[in-house]
């Protein structure tokens, strides 16, 4: 009997993923899982300042021997600004890590799947808003995540493609309001791309609705 061989694509190293929150690395846990990327590893570090978050991320990369690690936070996780973050951009090439993070919060890449926003939004509380109109129930909460949102990411899985091209846009705008992008999670999917190879959805058909 013929059997059914399971498309897959070859990995280049092995990647790692700390996130601030235990919400956010929930989040990716699914992703990790939806797109079967076997050498992508997901930690939180539960870290109150970016400093503490880096110093974190760099210890884990090289302690387990990554070959790319990404620490990944929203502004108001670790009660950053952009000038701190600026810095830390210049102080982490020396390190050989990446930041993936968004201004205000993580619910900026939740609501780059629904809309493109033609102006700078400050407020963390009107994007979660205008997400849960959409989404039922929708927060970013570990509780919620193992509930009702645990397939999250799956169903925003069909405008991934869109919600990259939307935060390029969306930094255009940010950049001329801030001097900073508003997320830098477009390189991060470039690198699962190059790291952990192109998503496998085939044994999931479940769509955004």
């Amino acid at each position: 009997m013929a059997t059914r061989k399971r498309r897959s694509t070859p990995s280049m190293g092995t990647l790692l993923l700390v996130t601030a929150t235990e919400a956010e690395a929930i989040y990716f846990s699914q992703m990790r899982k939806d797109c079967r990327y076997a050498n992508l590893t997901v930690m939180h570090s539960g870290a109150k300042t970016l400093a503490e978050h880096i110093s974190f991320t760099s210890k884990a990369k090289f302690k387990n021997r990554f070959d790319a690690a990404f620490a990944l936070f929203g502004f108001d996780d670790v009660n950053t600004n952009v000038e701190e973050v600026k810095k830390a951009e210049e102080d982490c090439k020396s390190k050989k890590i990446g930041l993936c993070y968004f201004n205000p919060s993580f619910h900026l890449w939740v609501y780059l799947h629904l809309a493109k926003p033609n102006s700078f939004i400050i407020s963390s509380d009107a994007m979660a808003n205008a997400i849960a109109s959409k989404i039922e129930g929708y927060e970013i909460s570990s509780e919620y995540l193992m509930t009702k949102g645990l397939n999250l990411h799956m169903q925003l899985f069909p405008r991934h493609a869109q919600a990259d091209i939307n935060a390029r846009d969306y930094n255009v705008i940010a950049m001329r309001a801030t001097g900073l992008k508003a997320t830098t999670m477009p390189e991060l999917n470039q690198k699962i791309t190059e790291i952990c190879g192109q998503a496998d959805m085939s044994h999931n058909t479940k769509i955004f609705k």
